[in-house]
């Protein structure tokens, strides 16, 4: 008799571990959730830095703005807004969609509708990453067509202020 419930040892062992496994994956999921959610609020809403093109030395001032953010699903996040880029004295105000993955913390930044400028390159992205502390983002732009680069450095700040982007 001993000598059965040895045998069936096993099988209730290993239901046992599918049940912990099983209850694991539901958990993971909701922990997931939660910290999109976290992501999605703790956010900073306002970046400001520079931008510098590869073998350019005109530092470009940069302020970027995001009036909407939300979880895409359990792992991405989009936030959206407005930015501008300063050359001088000449300002260049942009709309700006950025993708956050969770896993990561990496991003691909879009930069959409110049106000007038012919000469802005919006034809690519900025890929980087953003700080686990999510008050920074280091990113390289790649222009599609030529493959030309730049950096693009931002810090968080408390609050900037850029006009109202329209819809990208």
């Amino acid at each position: 008799m001993r000598h059965a419930r040895i045998a069936e040892l096993p099988g209730w062992m290993s239901r046992l571990g599918v049940m912990i496994v099983a209850a694991s994956l539901v958990l993971m999921s909701a922990v997931r959730a939660a910290d999109i959610k976290q992501l999605t609020e703790k956010l900073p809403r306002a970046y400001v830095g520079e931008f510098l093109w590869d073998g350019d030395n005109a530092v470009q001032n940069v302020v970027i703005t995001f009036d909407k953010v939300q979880a895409l699903n359990e792992q991405n996040a989009e936030a959206r807004g407005c930015g501008s880029y300063e050359v001088g004295r000449h300002v260049t105000k942009i709309g700006v969609q950025m993708f956050i993955r969770l896993s990561d913390l990496e991003v691909e930044i879009f930069e959409r509708s110049p106000d007038g400028n012919g000469a802005f390159e919006t034809d690519g992205s900025h890929r980087g990453k953003l700080s686990e502390d999510l008050q920074q983002i280091d990113a390289q732009w790649t222009t599609t067509a030529s493959g030309k680069h730049g950096q693009l450095h931002l810090r968080a700040v408390a609050s900037v202020a850029c006009a109202p982007a329209e819809d990208l």
